[in-house]
C-alpha cells in the first residue's frame, strides 16, 4: 500500500503545529506586552505602544477624567463670578444625593430629588469665581450617560449667570 501525501495537507499540518504550540488556540491573538514596545515606548490601556501612554483613571476607563465611578459623578465649574446658587437636572440616571466640592465648602445647603440637585446658602455664602469641583452626585445607573440638564445658577443680585454645559458635566461661563 503506497501513501501519498497532499501538499495542502502537509501546509495545514504544519499551520495547526505552529499555531498550537503551548496550549494556544488557533484563533488567539497574538501576545503584546511592553517587551514587545520599541524606543522607550510603554504599552498604555488602549493596548497602544507610545512614549506617553493612556492610563486608566481611578474609575478604571481607559484615558478617563475619573468622574464616571459607578455611584457617584462629578459636576466640575469654571466660572467668572461668584455663585450663591444652582439648580440642575441630570437626564440618564437617579439622583440619590450630593455631597463635597464647592458647594458643600461654602457651607450650601445641598438637596437632590430623582433627578433634580439644588444647592444655595441659607447665610448668603457665595461660591467664588473659579474652577474645580462644584458638587459630587451619588446616581444610581450608567455614569457614562448621566448628563446636566436644565441648568440654573445665579449671583448676588440673584439673576442668572450665563453658563454653559460642556462634556455633559461641566458647567462653564458662556462669556
Amino acid at each position: 500500500m503506497k501513501i501519498t501525501l497532499n501538499k495542502l495537507f502537509l501546509i495545514i499540518l504544519f499551520i495547526l503545529n505552529v499555531s498550537c504550540k503551548s496550549g494556544s488556540n488557533i484563533t488567539d491573538p497574538p501576545p503584546i506586552n511592553n517587551s514587545e514596545c520599541i524606543d522607550g515606548q510603554s504599552m498604555g490601556c488602549d493596548d497602544i505602544c507610545s512614549i506617553t501612554p493612556l492610563q486608566n483613571d481611578a474609575c478604571g476607563i481607559c484615558d478617563g477624567n475619573g468622574s464616571t465611578c459607578e455611584g457617584n459623578w462629578n459636576v466640575f465649574y469654571d466660572v467668572s463670578v461668584p455663585i450663591v446658587g444652582f439648580q440642575f437636572n441630570i437626564d440618564g440616571a437617579i439622583v440619590t444625593g450630593a455631597s463635597s466640592g464647592a458647594a458643600a465648602n461654602a457651607g450650601f445647603t445641598i438637596s437632590t430629588g430623582v433627578s433634580t440637585v439644588l444647592a444655595f446658602s441659607f447665610t448668603g455664602a457665595t461660591i467664588p469665581a473659579g474652577n474645580g469641583l462644584l458638587v459630587q452626585v451619588e446616581i444610581d445607573g450608567d455614569a457614562n450617560s448621566a448628563c446636566l440638564a436644565d441648568l440654573v445658577m445665579s449671583d448676588a443680585s440673584g439673576n442668572a449667570l450665563d453658563v454653559e454645559i460642556i462634556n455633559c458635566n461641566t458647567i462653564k461661563s458662556s462669556e
